[in-house]
């Protein structure tokens, strides 16, 4: 068995390959001889690995922190530092924000470690819907010593990697930033930094319903599609500012949008005006742009927010295609949102700028 612990960020190291000596319990990622070390002042993705290889069986533990957008990707190989014959195929691993994922993984039919020799996994961290986008990767090796219920019962695990060798899902939707990870809002700021995801069977009234955001006011267009993009608790005197925002892998993909793109964005069926938009800025790897609409102080009631976006022609954003004839011609969608008395009865200029109503009224699509 072998542990191993490795940082990685967008700015951060190449990681060298090493070999791990028999025996050794642990062991640390050094970079090549030569090889500057960025300074990070950002948060990183970090994580520790420990495995265990027996005759027909890998179990796998990987724990530490994941950004947003980011996965684990392993492969069992039969000899050592990620040589020989593959067991398995390209494993991936769902990992949001703090995590520790066990796994027990069996290796392809007729594969087998003989005892006594030494297998591998080859490992790296990258973008979840682009493999090929890697931060960092490593290498862990084991010696095929024999297995005991001691090391190969690792609590949870059971099979939670996806092969993504074999047209399997790239990820879980649940994956996607806005259901397990915060998403990013202007500003370097992230939505609702202090609401976590929720099961689906809650003992009680659920946390949620409520919740107030430590970003109240903050909306993004389309928060009925994402359980952590919920509007919370809103207040008449909070200064309510909806954003939405578009990320390619490159500036050039970014300007090819910002070309085509055509947005619709209304608030209880009248149109937004006086939009801002930031320059595109880089975060965790891509290159990000935010919409912005500053409402202000609103009269109590309900509201709805109607996104819609299109593209004049086709367009990549380093991920997938949008726009005419592709998979995506469009993207849309809502967020409901109520606004109540603040509780000290304080009083308040709203601005007027929109009639609330009682309940949701409106169709993003009306024509559908």
């Amino acid at each position: 068995m072998r542990k191993l612990l490795l940082l990685g960020s967008l700015l951060l190291i190449a990681i060298s390959s090493f070999a791990v000596l028999p025996g050794a319990a642990h062991i640390s990622a050094q970079t090549s001889t030569g090889t500057p070390v960025a300074t990070t002042t950002g948060p990183s993705n970090t994580v520790e690995a420990f495995v265990v290889l027996c005759q027909d069986v890998a179990v796998v533990n990987f724990s530490g922190t994941m950004l947003v957008g980011y996965d684990i990707f392993y492969q069992v190989f039969g000899g050592p530092n990620g040589t020989g014959t593959a067991f398995t195929g390209v494993r991936q691993v769902a990992a949001a924000g703090n995590f520790d994922v066990n796994e027990r993984l069996a290796y392809n039919s007729g594969s087998t470690l003989a005892t006594g020799a030494t297998g591998s996994i080859r490992a790296f961290v990258a973008r979840e819907s682009n493999s090929s986008s890697i931060d960092f990767e490593f290498t862990v090796n084991d010696f095929q010593d024999g297995c005991t219920d001691a090391n190969t019962t690792q609590p949870g695990t059971t099979t939670v990697s996806v092969d993504t060798t074999s047209g399997a899902s790239a990820a879980p939707t649940t994956r996607r930033p806005g259901f397990t990870t915060s998403l990013f809002a202007p500003n370097g700021a992230l939505l609702n930094p202090n609401l976590q995801p929720e099961a689906d069977v809650v003992v009680g009234a659920r946390p949620s319903a409520n919740f107030r955001s430590q970003t109240p006011g903050l909306l993004f267009a389309e928060c009925d599609e994402y359980p952590l993009a919920l509007p919370g608790v809103i207040y008449d005197n909070d200064n309510v500012v909806i954003y939405w925002s578009w990320f390619t892998s490159t500036l050039e993909e970014m300007n090819e949008h910002l070309a085509n793109a055509n947005y619709s964005v209304t608030v209880n069926t009248a149109r937004l005006n006086d939009v801002q938009r930031t320059e595109p800025v880089l975060r965790s790897g891509d290159y990000w742009i935010f919409y912005t609409y500053r409402a202000g102080n609103l009269r109590p009631g309900h509201y709805e927010v109607a996104y819609n976006l299109t593209w004049n022609q086709p367009v990549n954003d380093g991920y997938d295609d949008y726009g005419p004839g592709t998979a995506n011609p469009r993207e849309g969608g809502n967020c409901n949102f109520d606004v109540t008395r603040n509780p000290s009865n304080s009083s308040v200029a709203y601005t007027d700028m929109f009639f609330p109503t009682e309940y949701p009224v409106h169709n993003i699509f009306p024509n559908d």
